[in-house]
């Protein structure tokens, strides 16, 4: 990507998310965000500002109207990536949007349906896909030589320990099922074959929708996955583990984007390494972060490389004309979970997929 055309973006919704897009762009030559849209005009024209765009509006149709870009980052609330996906659609703009794709997969249906009427390219951002340890834990999976027999997927947090907004846990946005869980849902779907089944037990314990619940997913085969979630935790949790017919396990956290492998008498060993790698990790992480602030020089953070490659390769996919990365069937696939989840949740009982 880097030493191609230039390619110019315009970016829809100028929050926290959109804040680490522009993160990445900066460290993608090609990239040159050009346009950047939001209601409130004093955040946008902040947003501009900050990272030297151009053009600002506060309706995002004017933004569609420049001819030359090449595609639209939509970082808006996910109530409205319907609306705004569709509009950009017809506009012609290539698209790259923010997770969850939508809150249904009626939503979803309208969203593919308009993009291949006006065909344009649509990439949904299941950047947790693109991290290097979930990208081997895949291949080894893929080999041929490990049968995966579960996969599980665990987060934690609060609104408060994360700094996220309150709306997270807004009903009319999905709630943390959708904002969190979403993730968790292209995770198993990418790493299960053919789910069947959906059985969720769970609590409203601090907030008007589910943010304690525990998921168990059945395929068609041997294999089986577990979603575990609390949004009541007072320390932050991010990882997955694979595990196979032989009992071998393999652990993956997230936030410092490390696989450990688990095997025989060594594990303990093994297990007192990881804790200080990661010790380590987390200590450098903060260290870069700090020098980057004095220098005014944005680092992008472990959790933002995810989006780095993934952003990277949808832009080579535009400039060579593949498939994007992750495609809206596939974003579609993730919001049908989760709508089986969630009715799992209210009935207190299975639900099959179908």
């Amino acid at each position: 990507m880097f030493g191609g055309p230039i390619m110019n973006i315009g970016l829809i919704g100028c929050g926290r998310v959109a804040s680490l897009h522009m993160n990445v762009y900066a460290h993608i030559k090609d990239a040159n965000v050009v346009a950047v849209s939001d209601i409130d005009l004093r955040k946008a024209r902040t947003f501009a500002d900050k990272y030297g765009i151009g053009k600002v509006f506060t309706n995002y149709t004017d933004l569609l109207e420049i001819k030359d870009l090449g595609f639209v980052d939509i970082c808006t609330p996910t109530s409205t990536h319907a609306r705004v996906v569709c509009d950009v659609a017809k506009s012609g703009h290539d698209i790259l949007v923010e997770k969850p794709m939508a809150l249904s997969t009626a939503e979803c249906e309208r969203m593919i349906l308009e993009s291949k009427k006006h065909g344009v390219k649509v990439c949904v951002c299941h950047n947790q896909l693109f991290f290097p340890s979930i990208r081997k834990a895949k291949s080894m999976v893929d080999s041929g030589d490990y049968d995966l027999a579960s996969f599980r997927t665990s987060f934690k947090g609060s609104t408060e320990l994360m700094g996220c907004p309150s709306w997270i846990s807004n009903p009319g946005e999905g709630g943390i099922l959708w904002e969190e869980g979403y993730h968790t849902a292209y995770l198993q779907l990418h790493f299960l074959q053919n789910i069947k089944e959906v059985y969720a037990v769970g609590s409203k314990v601090k907030h008007p929708v589910h943010d304690v619940f525990t998921v168990l997913l059945r395929t068609s085969g041997r294999s089986y996955g577990i979603i575990e979630a609390s949004w009541i935790a007072k320390e932050r949790e991010l990882s997955c583990e694979i595990s196979n017919s032989d009992g071998k396990i393999a652990q993956i956290d997230l936030k410092c984007d490390h696989l450990l492998e688990k095997t025989g008498a060594i594990h303990r060993h093994k297990n007192l390494v990881y804790r200080f790698y990661t010790g380590e990790k987390r200590l450098l992480g903060g260290w870069i972060h700090k020098v980057g602030t004095l220098l005014k020089t944005r680092f992008p953070s472990i959790y933002g490389l995810s989006h780095f490659f993934l952003i990277k390769s949808y832009m080579e996919s535009l400039e060579n004309g593949s498939s994007p990365p992750v495609q809206p069937e596939e974003g579609k696939e993730a919001i049908k979970l989760l709508e089986c989840i969630e009715e799992s949740l209210d009935k207190h009982q299975p639900v099959l997929i179908k």
